[in-house]
């Protein structure tokens, strides 16, 4: 970031002239005007202060309408727990394919948007509160384009599984212990996370189809 000059290095102001040492006359005496500012450095000094006013308006402006602007963008989105007949409509606008794991008896579907392009539903047991530590099934969706392309690219690494899901969609973990496996399908622009604590589990969901969009 750029170092913020002083007010006076706009005009080029010098401020340890000395334009206000006593000025002598050819006897010795000093002037009687002494001590007062030349006109020029007067006019320096006017033009100085009204720029340090206006800056001080401006900066204090933009300053508050950037905060503000600030404090709304960075405002995370409602998180909320719906029953299965509200997740519709908890889901209203977000303009793309959402996943989920299907429903499930004895759960509340936590859903959060940290951003447009990322939607989360959790599996929350009954007792468990929105915003919960505890780790739990969940379904991320993610917006991109051509998600099945890189999906295929990562199931080549060593290591790596690599299978097929109905619908020509493929999926890919990291190891067959893995927490989170990625789903992907063909002409849908929807990268799908699945992430269960136990081991395995999310690569397994996968593979039974029972990762299907909401609705």
């Amino acid at each position: 970031m750029p170092q913020k000059r002083d007010w006076k290095d706009w005009l080029g102001f010098d401020s340890a002239r000395g334009d206000d040492a006593p000025e002598e006359r050819q006897d010795g005496t000093a002037k009687s005007g002494s001590g007062r500012i030349r006109p020029t450095a007067a006019i320096a000094v006017a033009i100085a202060v009204g720029l340090l006013v206006w800056l001080l308006l401006i900066k204090g402006g933009g300053d508050d309408s950037s905060s503000e602007s600030d404090k709304t963008s960075s405002q995370p989105k409602a998180v909320s727990v719906v029953s299965e007949s509200e997740l519709l409509g908890a889901l209203k606008g977000t303009g793309y394919p959402i996943y989920w794991a299907g429903p499930r008896v004895e759960v509340g579907y936590e859903v959060s948007r940290p951003s447009s392009d990322r939607t989360f539903i959790r599996y929350l047991p009954k007792g468990e509160e929105a915003g919960s530590e505890k780790q739990f099934l969940t379904v991320g969706s993610y917006r991109q384009s051509d998600p099945l392309a890189q999906i295929q690219e990562l199931g080549q690494k060593p290591g790596a599984v690599l299978v097929q899901a109905a619908g020509g969609g493929a999926a890919y973990a990291e190891g067959p212990d893995a927490t989170s496996a990625y789903l992907a399908f063909p002409g849908v622009d929807t990268q799908i996370e699945v992430f269960d604590p136990k081991g395995g589990e999310a690569l397994e969901l996968i593979r039974s189809g029972a990762i299907v969009p909401v609705g």
